[in-house]
């Protein structure tokens, strides 16, 4: 595997967990927010 396309695969599955995490954290701020 070259050094690029390394770079390309940490690239997505750092956005992808930060997709994940802001869904989560919108998900928990909206239920605190509606008082469940």
């Amino acid at each position: 595997m070259s050094t690029e396309s390394k770079k390309e695969t940490w690239k997505l599955i750092i956005n992808m967990v930060i997709s994940i995490l802001t869904a989560i954290a919108t998900t928990f701020g909206l239920t605190s927010c509606i008082g469940w």
